[in-house]
């Protein structure tokens, strides 16, 4: 992640450094990747060298994906321009990228642990540009779907938008906090634990969510009736909303929470006393749509805390741009004041919480169904500290946060329509600093690099309209929310599918070329 107030350090430290490139002059080749995963050497007459034309970049007759590039005054192999052929591969890869960041978008996850295996199969692209052109999709996917939800309301509560800020700012600072300590866990750990890990943690998202999707299946047939689709296009505009709370009233209480609904907002003007007049401006504060100052620039303050964090001490495999050196003690230092101001903007949330369920209980307003029940325990403890192990667990195994936050918030009871657009909030401001980050550091194929950015959020924007439109279309047409965690259920089992897979080939590569299969250092790089 990477801070704009030293975009000119990383400038100056990129124009100095020498170009790397993979493979060794004068080893044995048949094929331009015998030499190395891009930007290398090519094969020219069966042996590693400076590549003189396309050809040379080649494994194949027919193989256009790479070419041969002047880059920093030195001769390269490089992955081809997005239009320069645009091949069949790519008309796949931009149909399932459509396709997989509309699940992701669905159901407020990203859609990472699809994307990444996408790139690295069906492009034929290295994991180091797979990596942060999946993070650039999913950047257009959350555009998309926050747009979408900007002005829709929440299913229990009409006054209130279907984004939970105040929750997203109590859990996104943990969350980062978390990813800290879980990309040097990442970089440490051999990488067939990780692929245990992965498929574990996916395993277990994957369960949990189904128990609750079968619970609220059960629910939701106890209440039939009310679950009905509506075919009739008045009946439809006369009664959705009714039917859609009556069908998340039936399901609130999967775990056996009580029930809560919403106090009429009439009730709050039953008279001009200043009882009255308080709750109506609590009811009324709810409402604002975009709260930048209150809820939004903390978070953007986070965002650049963590970006600067990561642009001083280096992260997401670019080095640091001022020179400090892994391990040293100002390495470690640096860790330091994001950490204290994230800790304080979550602690700053979490009061703001508390406040407002202690409003509740002083004003007599009823609690909306899919609302946190907040303690202090709850509030200062239990979700910081989910929060925060979800951020570990989510960078040590390479996936995003949104896969692992999602399920927090559906374990503490938050509405699935809630959770989606929450977490998809959330993981814009992730994908936006992480993005950012990979852009400054050169890490998107090709010679050109923003045509790769440009042409994957866009087509990323396209899937996270369509995933928002799918989910809606088949909730109002069954009434049922159990789908929608059926669906963010096969999500999560095809991502430990898809993110099992590369990484199964990623430790039979590491077994065969004799890379160690313990724990590694730090700095070892």
């Amino acid at each position: 992640m990477r801070g704009t107030v030293v975009f000119v350090l990383l400038y100056l430290a990129t124009c100095n450094a020498g170009p790397h490139l993979n493979g060794v002059t004068g080893v044995t080749c048949s094929k331009r990747s015998d030499c190395g995963l891009v930007p290398s050497l090519g094969c020219l007459n069966g042996t590693c060298a400076s590549c003189v034309v396309d050809a040379d970049c080649h494994d194949s007759a027919s193989d256009v994906s790479k070419r041969c590039v002047q880059k920093d005054g030195v001769a390269q192999c490089l992955d081809k321009n997005v239009f320069s052929p645009f091949t069949a591969a790519d008309v796949l890869a931009a149909f399932l990228a459509v396709l997989a960041t509309a699940m992701g978008a669905a159901c407020g996850i990203g859609g990472g642990g699809l994307l990444v295996p996408l790139y690295i199969i069906v492009v034929g692209l290295n994991p180091k540009y797979a990596i942060p052109l999946s993070k650039a999709t999913i950047l257009g996917g959350a555009v998309a779907t926050y747009w979408s939800n900007f002005r829709e309301k929440h299913p229990n509560a009409s006054r209130r938008p279907i984004i939970d800020y105040a929750l997203a700012g109590l859990m996104e600072p943990m969350t980062l906090i978390g990813t800290i300590g879980g990309v040097m866990a990442n970089a440490m750990f051999p990488s067939w634990l990780i692929l245990v890990l992965l498929i574990l943690l996916l395993a277990f998202v994957t369960y949990r969510v189904t128990l609750k999707a079968n619970k609220m299946y059960a629910k939701e047939n106890q209440a039939t009736p009310l679950l009905l689709p509506i075919n009739d296009p008045m009946e439809h505009a006369n009664h959705e909303r009714s039917v859609t709370q009556e069908c998340i009233a039936s399901t609130a209480s999967v775990e056996d929470e009580p029930h809560y609904t919403e106090a009429p907002e009439s009730t709050t003007a039953s008279g001009n006393t200043a009882e009255s007049i308080k709750r109506q401006d609590i009811l009324d504060a709810e409402a604002n749509v975009f709260p930048f100052k209150s809820c939004i620039l903390p978070l953007l303050l986070c965002i650049l805390a963590i970006l600067t964090e990561a642009l001083l001490r280096g992260g997401h495999g670019a080095a640091s741009v001022v020179g400090i050196a892994c391990g040293s003690a100002l390495y470690w230092l640096l860790i330091v004041p994001p950490a204290i101001l994230l800790s304080h903007v979550a602690y700053g949330f979490a009061k703001r919480l508390l406040r407002r369920e202690h409003l509740y209980d002083q004003y007599e307003i009823e609690p909306v169904v899919g609302d946190v029940r907040w303690t202090p325990s709850t509030a200062y403890w239990i979700f910081p500290l989910q929060s925060f192990i979800a951020g570990i667990a989510a960078a040590l195994v390479g996936i995003g946060g949104g896969i692992v936050q999602g399920p927090v918030m559906l374990e503490h009871g938050v509405t699935p329509l809630v959770q989606s657009a929450t977490a998809s909030y959330m993981i814009l401001y992730t994908s936006t600093s992480t993005t950012i980050q990979y852009t400054i550091a050169g890490q998107f194929p090709g010679a050109l690099q923003y045509d790769y950015v440009l042409w994957y959020v866009g087509l990323g924007f396209l899937g996270g309209l369509m995933g928002k439109t799918v989910v809606e279309f088949l909730i109002r047409k069954t009434g049922r929310m159990s789908y929608f965690l059926y669906f963010l259920a096969i999500n999560s089992a095809c991502q430990a599918i898809a993110m099992g897979y590369i990484g199964i080939k990623g430790v039979v590569h590491d077994i065969h070329v004799g890379n160690s299969m313990g724990f590694t250092g730090l700095c070892r790089g």
